[in-house]
């Protein structure tokens, strides 16, 4: 078995010290060009590769950073990491997606210079455990700009209030009023989304809201308080891969609306995929999108190209989310200057899902 090649059998061969070596091989500091070539040419020939590890603890960098992602199964976080991967890769670091989001003892046992969150509950529990005694740069991608964390962490935000309101605008431009919801359970941002609906709603028809909530899970009529559950109850298998599959839960809301005695004219699905199971299903039950009912999502991911009639959604760009916490972390590391509060674009995409009823 060949001897690995150190940089002290380099230094020997080249007649230097194993500093010059290093300031030679790194591109750092002054080395007589001679000496340089004769040390590059040696390095060359004998195949020297330098140990990754070694590297990163002379160097106090890894160029590697943790994103702490449970699930890459859903569109939405998926497109995140790939913004996350890709913005990376132009400045020279590596993600990597640690699939346990609260495993935080991966920050002691792997090599990385800083940590990537995506949701601030996920950031909040690592700020209130490993956090608090381990120092690594954070940052976390958000939909609440009212987050407190433990130690004061840069954040990406979606505002989810804006992105409710900018929803319910669009719709009651369009002539609607009688806005329903469709809700997979009832935590996170899915209870916020739901409490910013129900306080618009409010404002626009009173306790007449309650009518039009599609509240898959059912627990709203038990309390509006989250109640963090693990959402095993959606789980599905596909050949022993088992995701969390939002379709299905869409499709579950259809059939509550064809049950329910009072029928919104327009329904905010709580994201895309929930909203393409609900079209698929609502087909199939004999309603058409949008003439019976109006259909309007919340991401703008990229799989809305495959669907008839095309969603309107409120595009969040989960891949310029994730992209924005790549460079904020970048800028932590490498002493840039940066912002705390940093605010991710949204809009309206118009398709073909949301019917004009202002002059029916």
């Amino acid at each position: 078995m060949e001897k690995n090649v150190t940089r002290k059998d380099i230094a020997i061969e080249a007649g230097v010290s194993v500093s010059v070596v290093s300031r030679a091989l790194n591109n750092s500091g002054y080395v007589d060009n001679e000496k340089k070539k004769r040390i590059l040419e040696i390095a060359n020939r004998v195949g020297y590769m330098p140990n990754p590890v070694a590297m990163a603890l002379q160097q106090k960098k890894t160029y590697q950073l943790l994103f702490f992602c449970g699930d890459l199964t859903g569109t939405y976080y998926n497109q995140m990491y790939h913004g996350m991967a890709r913005e990376a890769e132009k400045k020279g670091y590596h993600v990597l997606a640690i699939m346990n989001e609260r495993d935080f003892e991966m920050v002691k046992k792997t090599l990385a210079d800083g940590a990537l969150f995506p949701t601030e509950s996920v950031a909040q529990a690592y700020a209130e455990s490993i956090g608090k005694n381990y120092y690594l740069p954070t940052v976390t991608a958000s939909f609440d700009p009212s987050a407190v964390f433990a130690k004061p962490m840069p954040a990406v935000i979606i505002d989810n209030r804006k992105v409710i309101n900018t929803a319910i605008d669009y719709l009651r431009k369009k002539g609607h009023r009688k806005i329903g919801m469709a809700l997979p359970f009832n935590e996170g941002y899915a209870n916020l989304r739901y409490r910013y609906w129900k306080e618009r709603m409010m404002l626009e028809i009173g306790k007449e809201y309650k009518k039009y909530i599609l509240d898959v899970q059912g627990d709203l009529d038990k309390t509006e308080t989250p109640k963090n559950s693990s959402q095993q109850d959606f789980s599905c298998e596909a050949e022993g891969f088992v995701y969390l599959d939002l379709f299905f839960i869409g499709r579950r809301a259809a059939r509550m609306y064809q049950e329910s005695a009072h029928k919104p004219t327009a329904i905010i699905c709580f994201n895309d995929d929930m909203a393409f199971g609900m079209m698929e299903e609502l087909k199939a039950l004999g309603f058409r999108v949008p003439e019976d009912v109006s259909v309007i999502g919340i991401d703008g991911i990229f799989t809305r190209e495959r669907y008839e009639p095309k969603l309107t959604t409120i595009a969040i760009y989960p891949e310029r989310q994730g992209a924005e916490c790549v460079d904020v972390l970048i800028n932590v590391l490498e002493g840039n200057k940066y912002k705390y509060m940093n605010y991710s674009p949204f809009e309206i995409l118009e398709g073909e899902t949301v019917k004009n009823i202002a002059s029916v």
